[in-house]
């Protein structure tokens, strides 16, 4: 008798103990698959701010919020706006390269000549409206004969994008150097303005790779020195040298010892004008009386933007 009260209790006792394993492997799976998530290995493969709280922030819509969600539209969005005017700003340095230059090289190319007068800058509003830059356009350029020069503003950077005879591109990115910030000097007549600015080639990776140092002499000089490292070398060593000299144009910078009226478009010296609705309007260039003609509502919107904080100001 009393070994069969043994065997039901320890049936009773064995049946217990199985429930009990069941709920402790659930619970210790469940804290287990908790301290998988709270995990360094899961950790670096979850967002970093997933584990708190999310902070939302608001949506930044466009003018028309129903654009902004449509297909694109000739209009850019106004954070594309905002972006492009930053950018227009941090070139404005560059506005004394607008116009048409004579350029000498060092060295001779075949059949390229170490001299020709055919290199022109100008603001380019058309290839990407949400990033404007200033293009170089050269037939006979041995090194670039397209070039486009803009500011990366993430990066705080320039970016030069070149477009070399053979077919390819390259891509540098660079800035300042340390004692090339832009300066003005003025003798008292006019005002002359230099800079220098080093960039290196992030694109493409391989092969051989270029360093330019770009120097505005003054304002109807500028040089533009480059330099190689071979794809199995490890240091920059000269390459040439590209002397520009001014044929002759109006500088492209609107200031006190050179007044006169603004760019509609860019801000700098308006040396033509561009027509619309029975009105003119100054341009400095062609590339921006390109751009005012393809949207001259957009820009003549900004115009009174810029009328109305002026007006605010005072």
């Amino acid at each position: 008798m009393n070994q069969s009260i043994r065997g039901v209790f320890l049936a009773m006792l064995t049946a217990a103990e199985v429930l009990g394993c069941g709920s402790n492997q659930s619970s210790s799976t469940n804290s287990a698959a908790q301290r998988d998530q709270s995990s360094p290995e899961t950790q670096s493969q979850v967002p970093a701010g997933t584990q708190s709280k999310k902070k939302f922030q608001p949506l930044q819509l466009a003018d028309n919020a129903e654009d902004s969600l449509s297909q694109p539209t000739s209009r850019p969005k106004i954070s594309d706006e905002k972006r492009a005017q930053a950018i227009v700003d941090a070139l404005q340095p560059f506005q004394v390269l607008l116009g048409q230059w004579h350029w000498v090289t060092r060295k001779a190319f075949g059949d390229f000549s170490k001299t020709a007068d055919d290199l022109l800058w100008i603001w380019d509003f058309q290839t990407d409206a949400s990033r404007p830059a200033i293009k170089g356009t050269s037939e006979s350029n041995p090194y670039f004969q397209k070039i486009w020069l803009t500011w990366l503003a993430d990066d705080e950077k320039f970016q030069v994008t070149g477009k070399t005879p053979e077919g390819g591109t390259r891509i540098l990115q660079g800035t300042w150097t340390a004692k090339g910030e832009p300066r003005e000097e003025s003798d008292g007549k006019r005002s002359q303005r230099s800079y220098e600015m080093q960039l290196t080639q992030v694109s493409p990776d391989t092969g051989d790779q270029w360093r330019m140092t770009l120097r505005q002499v003054d304002n109807n000089q500028y040089q533009m020195d480059l330099m190689r490292r071979p794809a199995s070398g490890k240091q920059f060593g000269p390459l040439d040298s590209v002397r520009q000299q001014r044929l002759g144009t109006s500088f492209a910078v609107a200031d006190s010892d050179n007044p006169g009226p603004k760019c509609i478009i860019s801000g700098g010296l308006g040396t033509m004008s561009v027509q619309y609705k029975g009105k003119s309007y100054p341009v400095c260039c062609s590339g921006c009386a390109a751009a005012f003609n393809d949207d001259p509502e957009r820009w003549l919107a900004k115009l009174a933007e810029k009328e109305k904080s002026k007006k605010e100001d005072k």
